[in-house]
């Protein structure tokens, strides 16, 4: 199975109204839950392409719970909890239908304490078992454990675990340094860690030929619209999504991660798997709910797209 990890999940909530007018009451025509956390949405877009998969997440109090519910019921995703005395967070987002405006509000991440992140690592080494590959996602709740990624990638190497690292800040620097076989920052987290602009494509190359240089196998550079760059043992693509009608694009990178994963699973050509993981970052940004296409949404938007190779 392909195993994700999300350290700091939530309850990602969505209040759907006309217009926000701040300062009264407000009533939402509906409401909509799943449970967030970039692992997660890996998870999903990992099921929906038919594999197996597991979603490991730190989590706490009544919040927790109903994450845990949520993955296993909803999703019908196994879930391996790792239990906190504080609770799991919830992320509120305001659909102004109107306008068609998010207003996402966040809930700080809760305190883990040394003995939870023993816990988590206890729970990961188990799950090296049965896992063909690890993806290490997003932000990490507490920043007394922004090693935590870099602690969880030694693991994996011990038992010859391929790792997808996708994170931010400290985290993933610290990840970064404990070499994962794959990364997939966004244009902005790469800036933040090289500490550089990346202003123009030629830039980014270079950028992704500095992580080649810090031991990563395969680099995954996403653009948001304008896809990705790939680039693994001197093959270089640049891989560009066809133009669709974009319904919500929160959680596309995390698609693509899952389409990324697949493809290496299933040992693709790096051509079959970067287009593979556009399509799936491109058909999420077609459904409201995060995850929630189909193996033949995704078919039908690889179908349109654009690869050129450098």
């Amino acid at each position: 199975m392909i195993l994700s990890v999300t350290p700091n999940p939530c309850v990602d909530k969505t209040l759907f109204v006309d217009r926000m007018k701040p300062g009264h009451k407000t009533v939402a025509a509906r409401w909509s839950a799943v449970p967030g956390g970039k692992g997660n949405n890996v998870a999903r877009a990992v099921k929906a392409l038919g594999h197996k998969s597991a979603a490991m997440v730190l989590v706490g109090g009544h919040t927790g719970r109903h994450v845990v519910d949520m993955i296993e019921n909803d999703d019908g995703v196994r879930c391996l909890p790792v239990w906190l005395d504080g609770y799991t967070r919830t992320i509120t987002t305001v659909l102004e239908t109107e306008l068609h405006r998010q207003t996402p509000l966040f809930e700080p991440g809760p305190k883990v304490s040394p003995g939870e992140v023993d816990a988590l690592r206890a729970a990961f080494a188990a799950a090296m078992d049965e896992a063909q590959l690890v993806t290490l996602n997003g932000t990490i709740p507490d920043p007394a454990i922004d090693d935590v990624y870099a602690q969880l990638i030694a693991v994996a190497h011990e038992r010859s675990v391929p790792v997808l690292l996708d994170a931010h800040g400290p985290g993933f620097a610290k990840g970064l340094a404990a070499k994962p076989m794959a990364i997939k920052p966004n244009q902005h987290e790469a800036e933040e860690i090289l500490g550089f602009p990346l202003e123009n494509e030629d830039a980014q190359w270079n950028a992704i030929e500095e992580f080649h240089s810090r031991g990563v196998e395969l680099v995954i550079m996403s653009l948001g619209k304008d896809g990705a760059l790939v680039s693994r043992a001197g093959e270089r693509l640049a891989v560009r999504p066809p133009v669709i009608e974009e319904i919500n694009a929160v959680g596309s990178g995390d698609a693509l991660v899952g389409g990324f994963a697949v493809g290496l699973i299933e040992g693709r050509s790096l051509e079959e798997m970067a287009i593979l993981g556009v399509a799936c970052g491109t058909a999420n940004a077609q459904c409201w709910d995060i995850g929630h296409f189909s193996a033949a949404d995704v078919e039908t938007v690889a179908q349109r797209v654009q690869l050129r190779r450098l």
